[in-house]
């Protein structure tokens, strides 16, 4: 303490702070600066034929475009450049819409759908912008094989890699190294897609940034090699953008489409898995009320599932829309046979009418009890398609023979419908039929069963029950051939 009271006083500044003299010496400082870097006139050689371009030429040449640009474009040529970014992105936006109303038509019925797949094209694209300005040396952080993955979840393969492709050449505009971008993100996107569809699976979905990771690395050092000659100028922080970038992929993929479910009331097939698990609510509850109605829709489920797998229909929504299709049956369980387990048929208390009202009524029970447990649409078709506008036709034939003088009205005995329009939905109507009938036969020999699927179906295609749905009738002869080996190997002999 007595030493720094003693320095305190020994020690005093010589030095002063004058804002005067550094305003001074600042102003003449600038105007030192030359506002010409580099000088040439008209003649002057820059590079010679064969010279190699060093870093002080390249900067000559850069500087040198920088003030030729600056030069030329002048305000209208800058508004010709915005009106042909404009009809350039118009025309990628064209395509798109043309190719999803005539290839998937469907979708493009769709609000929903058509509005997920521009959102998408759009987020992208946003978060690209918004890198590009922050620091476009981290443009390859960004996960864009996201994109394709995330669609194909909810829709097919060829629509997929459709929508990345267009993505990337939208992106393309805005992005350096126009080409290494388009070739990089199409080999990595169209490797992935061409892998397995269900990433519900962790394991899938981890081969699949491992794969995007690689792909990344090997195709960005082939281009390096091809553009240099050589991989030294490599940077290793390029490799770990590509890393980080399958990292996000693994991480987001999920979020990604839980999101666009619940934004867009679309369902995946993570979600449709969900869906398949037997302690569900609702089948919980239809276990518990109509457990002979659950077997049933398990054994639909089987059969209609190889069948979905013979046509390339999609197997999985065929499943679940099996095994959800009759929970409308929890109400009057006891009214539909298989849930009657040798206690007396309570039909022969009611009228014709009486029992078909009832019958009927389990599709429009199923279709709230649906609502009520939040079943997604596309499981709620299944319950609102599954009989089409067929009639009840035991109740009605019996109606006729009680009242023979009266004409029956046959909208009492019909379902309301609508009928099935969607391979899917045609193969669980089939299916639904022609399990149930096959209970009905009693030791059942191979040639009852082929003709038992036979009939139904024909008598199916009589009731025009198919002609809303895009299935042929090679595809129907596919679903027969699996119908009849699947029920002959359910009721085969065994040996006691």
């Amino acid at each position: 303490r007595i030493l720094k009271k003693i320095l305190r006083k020994i020690i005093v500044p010589n030095l002063f702070y004058s804002q005067y003299y550094t305003d001074f010496f600042l102003t003449k400082k600038i105007q030192s600066i030359k506002k010409i870097k580099y000088s040439f006139t008209k003649g002057d050689n820059i590079i010679s034929n064969n010279e190699i371009i060093s870093k002080n030429k390249f900067q000559i040449l850069s500087s040198f475009k920088k003030e030729y640009e600056n030069k030329i474009w002048n305000n209208k040529k800058y508004y010709c450049l915005i009106i042909g970014y404009f009809f350039i992105i118009s025309m990628i936006f064209t395509l798109f819409m043309l190719y999803v109303f005539y290839f998937e038509n469907k979708i493009f019925q769709n609000n929903r759908k058509v509005n997920f797949l521009i959102i998408n094209i759009l987020l992208i694209s946003l978060i690209t912008i918004m890198i590009l300005k922050y620091n476009s040396k981290i443009l390859y952080i960004i996960p864009f094989c996201l994109l394709p993955i995330s669609i194909r979840a909810f829709f097919n393969l060829n629509l997929s890699i459709f929508i990345h492709l267009i993505t990337i050449l939208l992106l393309s505009l805005i992005t350096p190294n126009s080409f290494e971008f388009i070739f990089l993100q199409m080999i990595a996107g169209f490797l992935v897609m061409l892998t397995k569809k269900n990433i519900s699976k962790m394991e899938n979905l981890f081969i699949a940034a491992a794969k995007i990771t690689i792909t990344y690395i090997i195709t960005f050092s082939l281009l390096t090699l091809i553009r240099e000659g050589s991989l030294e100028k490599i940077s290793l922080y390029t490799f770990y953008l590509f890393f980080l970038s399958g990292i996000l992929t693994t991480l987001f993929v999920h979020p990604l489409i839980f999101f666009f479910e619940k934004l867009l009331n679309l369902t995946s097939d993570i979600s449709l898995l969900e869906l398949s698990d037997t302690n569900t609510p609702i089948l919980r509850l239809l276990s518990k009320k109509a457990p002979g109605t659950l077997q049933h829709v398990l054994t639909v489920a089987n059969i209609a599932e190889e069948s979905a797998v013979a046509i390339g229909a999609n197997s999985l929504l065929v499943r679940i829309g099996s095994i959800y299709h009759d929970i409308g049956k929890i109400k009057y369980s006891k009214y539909f046979i298989e849930n009657q387990q040798n206690l007396i048929n309570p039909h022969q208390k009611l009228s014709p009418k009486e029992s078909a009202k009832i019958i009927l009524e389990h599709v429009s029970i199923g279709v709230k009890l649906a609502k009520k447990y939040h079943l997604p649409d596309s499981v709620t078709d299944f319950i609102r398609t599954h009989h089409g506008n067929s009639i009840v036709y035991y109740f009605y034939e019996k109606q006729k023979k009680i009242y023979p003088n009266i004409k029956v009205n046959k909208k009492q005995f019909q379902y309301s419908g609508p009928k099935p329009f969607s391979k899917e939905t045609v193969i669980v109507m089939i299916a639904d039929s022609i399990e149930a009938a096959s209970k009905s036969i009693k030791n059942p020999s191979t040639k009852d069963l082929e003709n038992l699927v036979e009939n139904i179906i024909e008598k199916q295609k009589i009731e025009n029950q198919f002609s809303n749905a895009d299935i042929t009738l090679k595809e129907i002869e596919k679903v027969k051939q699996v119908l009849k080996k699947t029920l002959i190997n359910i009721y085969h002999t065994r040996i006691v």
